[in-house]
């Protein structure tokens, strides 16, 4: 009974150590002369892991910013707001406005955090999601190493 179990642990040690992730490095679309590419992406995290807030462009909705997910959009040039839907007692949900230009590619990283509250209410977590711009090397670096293209 031991070897089957020594052997079957084994077997599945091997298997996991076998697999490798080559991961290719990940590589933003070129946006065309007359269009502004916008990647929004949350990095993997167990906090707020379950939770997906919906991300609002200009007062219309158009993703859930959900863990480990890279999303691109395609927009006319020109300003922007984004903005968390404000269906939940979340922190942090501050809108952000960009002035796209023609041509260019453009990152927000969706930033999460759970504090604990010493409160007697039915919320003893203080969650929050946070929206920034993040520089091209960084959002390339983050999503290679976290986030899948949805």
């Amino acid at each position: 009974m031991l070897i089957k179990i020594f052997t079957i642990v084994s077997i599945l040690l091997y298997a996991a150590c076998s697999t490798t992730s080559d991961t290719a490095p990940f590589k933003p679309v070129t946006a065309k002369a007359d269009q502004a590419v916008i990647y929004i992406y949350r990095p993997s995290a167990m906090s707020n892991a379950l939770y997906s807030p919906g991300i609002n462009v200009d007062g219309e909705f158009k993703l859930y910013a959900k863990n480990g997910i890279n999303s691109k959009l395609i927009l006319t040039p020109g300003e922007h707001t984004f903005e968390f839907q404000d269906d939940k007692s979340y922190a942090d949900l501050l809108p952000i406005t960009l002035t796209l230009e023609a041509g260019s590619t453009t990152f927000l990283r969706v930033g999460t955090s759970l504090k604990i509250e010493n409160s007697v209410g039915y919320e003893p977590y203080a969650r929050s999601f946070a929206l920034t711009h993040a520089d091209e090397a960084t959002a390339i670096k983050e999503i290679t190493e976290c986030c899948t293209a949805r």
